[in-house]
């Protein structure tokens, strides 16, 4: 039987056999990277970062401003371990952006070892003012159909599970594992404004006061920022305590808390206290993609309550906001993993959730606490970012001190991530690994000419990602305004 030509190459068609030839050629697969760490160098971060570090006096070393980019540009590039930062070292880009100064593996090693509790509260300081400087150049430059028209910032903390026991800190947690802890502040945007890596047995919450206190530490008065009704804190329930209310209140915060039935007795009272339950009010969004999946919407009420925190000597009196909704026999969590056991109340065939505030409601509805509280979800997510896009579920040093240090590089580097997604899409910035994909791992070819460095990319590459990058940075003198601000400490 004869078969056409046209036949055959329908059906056999296959891979093209393509060799693969050694180079001279220097290539890299980070020019990405090394953009980022350039417009790092020339803001006036730069020089706030410098003063944060450990000296390092040998005139064999690559000097700690170096040395710390070096690990940042790690973190962006996405590593998990000292030995790993070998991987890009080797790249001649970064060879030649850090004049052939790219340290061993073990003077890294050595470099972290050298942060004292004076580098970590400076470096804690700079990831705020870092955070607040770029928020504010992105409420500046943002169209108004983004901008933030609040500040917001919620705290959270996660433990990062450990198997070996040389580390300093490590030890069980309340879930008998045997880990550190963190605790982290990121604003609505994503941006980290401090984080404390403790040891594994430090209770969610703990001197979460004191971690305001650095943040919120600008020269507004409680009257100020409470009349100006823009700044705002948002936490579970383990932050659900005196020590943080308290601290809300004398910041002039406004709050919402998720309600802990140890410190508000809530559970017990909704059984004694007549609520008054109106209906939730879905969006036409919602109800239109629910029509369009074929799915019934949950029955959802809302009500509140008071409480008098036992400590306030009769002075305080706090809404306790609830939402309750109906339970069908295919429902395993309602709610969602996103509240904790001890925050939920089953009564009945309805399961129950609270919130404490000192929001205004005669200008806030019911729903609307509820709506913006459950944004604090975000934290959490950023808190999984931490951990799994930046590695953070491991650390490399024996010495806390030096794993903390490691922690806040790594923060460091995931803000200039956060700075590029909102860049690219404010409505729906991306998580790290995509803006990994698109802007960092760019391949390119280093030559020479006439004394000049030149990076040559493919032009469909540089057009689709890298020039947005690299002309997207177009804020200097605003950076530069923005950091005098913020106060250093």
């Amino acid at each position: 039987m004869v078969t056409s030509r046209a036949n055959r190459r329908s059906t056999e068609k296959a891979l093209r056999k393509i060799k693969i030839v050694p180079t001279d050629f220097k290539l890299t697969a980070a020019t990405g990277l090394g953009t980022v760490l350039e417009i790092f160098d020339q803001s006036p971060l730069a020089s706030e970062f410098k003063k944060c570090l450990p000296e390092r006096i040998s005139h064999r070393s690559a000097g700690s401003y170096l040395l710390g980019l070096m690990v940042i540009a790690g973190h962006i590039h996405g590593v998990s371990a000292l030995s790993d930062l070998a991987e890009i070292k080797e790249d001649p880009y970064l060879q030649k952006l850090f004049d052939d100064e790219i340290a061993a593996v073990r003077t890294i090693g050595d470099f972290l070892r050298d942060f004292e509790q004076e580098h970590i509260e400076k470096l804690n300081l700079f990831l705020d003012r870092m955070s607040r400087t770029l928020f504010r150049s992105l409420k500046e430059s943002l169209s108004e159909e983004f901008r933030p028209d609040k500040f917001i910032v919620d705290m959270d903390s996660t433990y990062h599970v450990h198997y070996g026991d040389q580390i300093e800190g490590v030890a069980y947690n309340y879930k008998n594992e045997w880990s550190l802890e963190s605790q982290v502040a990121f604003n609505q945007l994503g941006f980290c404004h401090s984080v404390w890596l403790r040891p594994g047995n430090t209770k969610s919450g703990t001197n979460a006061s004191e971690q305001m206190d650095l943040i919120f530490r600008d020269d507004l008065n409680q009257i100020v920022r409470r009349r100006s009704g823009e700044y705002f804190f948002r936490a579970d329930s383990a932050y659900c305590n005196q020590d943080v209310i308290k601290k809300c209140m004398s910041k002039g915060l406004l709050f919402t808390l998720t309600a802990h039935d140890g410190t508000t007795r809530w559970k017990d009272n909704l059984s004694e206290t007549g609520v008054e339950w109106t209906p939730w009010a879905y969006s036409k969004e919602e109800l239109e993609k629910a029509a369009k999946r074929e799915r019934t919407l949950p029955k959802v009420e809302v009500g509140r309550m008071h409480w008098q925190p036992s400590w306030s000597k009769a002075t305080l009196l706090f809404p306790i906001v609830m939402k309750r909704t109906w339970k069908t026999p295919n429902d395993k969590n309602v709610q969602g993993d996103i509240f904790a056991p001890d925050t939920i109340k089953n009564l009945g065939e309805w399961q129950y959730y609270a919130v404490v505030t000192n929001l205004d409601l005669s200008h806030w509805s019911l729903q609307q606490v509820l709506e913006h509280h459950a944004k604090r979800g975000n934290a959490e997510n950023f808190a999984k970012e931490e951990k799994y896009n930046f590695k953070l579920d491991g650390f490399p040093c024996a010495k806390l001190l030096a794993n903390q240090a490691w922690t806040m590089l790594a923060m460091i580097g995931h803000n200039m991530i956060r700075w590029i997604a909102l860049m690219d899409a404010p409505d729906k910035p991306h998580y790290s690994k995509k803006i990994r994909s698109k802007y960092l791992f760019v391949a390119g070819r280093l030559v020479s000419h006439a004394g000049s460095l030149i990076l040559r990319v493919m032009k469909s590459t540089y057009e689709r990602g890298l020039k947005q990058l690299r002309e997207g940075w177009q804020f200097p003198e605003t950076m530069a305004a923005q950091m005098a601000l913020v106060p250093s400490g």
